[in-house]
């Protein structure tokens, strides 16, 4: 994501003593893409998002092919595809291949769990729906027609709304960066005149306070086709300001 942005309170450098009013430190944690050479952002926690409390290997999650290797045309009737379940845990895949995969789900819960894909970048079309992606970064208002990309490794939960119409959700995975195509990009990555959209169509996250509470917090990791889960003795949503290029966008 080629556009710098910043929320809530950082220190006037980066990698310098930032200091809690008790007098402690806040912690710094950097993500990104491709180590500290790719697009990355500085997070700033209130606790060390290091304090794991356990982890376990929950569930399988390899896809496997249809054996019946002949070359035939296939219809996806999504409609009836299994309903209900989780976002992030009862998804239905369609097709795949080394580098994407194409899911397909219709939650009828929000998830009590954190969630983390650590394996893809994710492209989420919402088909019908509308709520809230609560990250790191802050909320990303989401609703019918809308994509979200959410870079692996970026935290979230989805908050759907009540008594709304049936939440459907188109989920590619990618093993690669999702970005804008290069021919929509300037040198500078700045998206040009002839690209279908512009910066002006970008939503990006809005501030919400950090949440400071102790206790035992799952987070689901995918990786390695499969989910790991990884318990916290900290509320994840803890960060009180982050800036960079990296963060989940609309």
């Amino acid at each position: 994501m080629p556009i710098y942005h910043t929320l809530g309170t950082i220190p006037r450098k980066r990698h310098i003593a930032f200091r809690r009013p008790d007098g402690g430190l806040y912690a710094e944690e950097l993500v990104g893409h491709e180590g500290f050479t790719g697009t990355s952002a500085l997070l700033y926690h209130i606790h060390p998002p290091t304090t794991v409390k356990s982890v376990r290997r929950v569930r399988e999650m390899k896809l496997e092919a249809d054996p019946n290797q002949t070359l035939h045309h296939r219809h996806f009737r999504t409609s009836q595809a299994r309903k209900g379940g989780s976002p992030t845990m009862d998804r239905t895949p369609l097709l795949f291949n080394q580098d994407i995969a194409m899911l397909y789900v219709e939650p009828d819960v929000n998830d009590s769990h954190f969630y983390r894909n650590a394996q893809a970048d994710e492209l989420v079309y919402v088909s019908k729906g509308k709520g809230v992606l609560e990250t790191s970064y802050g909320v990303l208002p989401f609703g019918e027609g809308d994509y979200l990309v959410i870079h692996r490794g970026i935290l979230h939960r989805y908050r759907f709304e009540k008594g709304g119409e049936q939440t459907k959700l188109v989920i590619f995975e990618s093993r690669g960066h999702v970005r804008w195509p290069k021919r929509y990009r300037n040198e500078f990555g700045q998206l040009i005149e002839g690209a279908p959209y512009s910066e002006r169509d970008i939503r990006r996250p809005t501030y919400v306070e950090p949440t400071d509470e102790m206790g035992d917090f799952p987070i689901l990791v995918k990786q390695y086709d499969g989910i790991n889960e990884i318990m916290l003795d900290h509320h994840p949503l803890d960060v009180i300001g982050w800036d960079g290029y990296f963060y989940p966008w609309a």
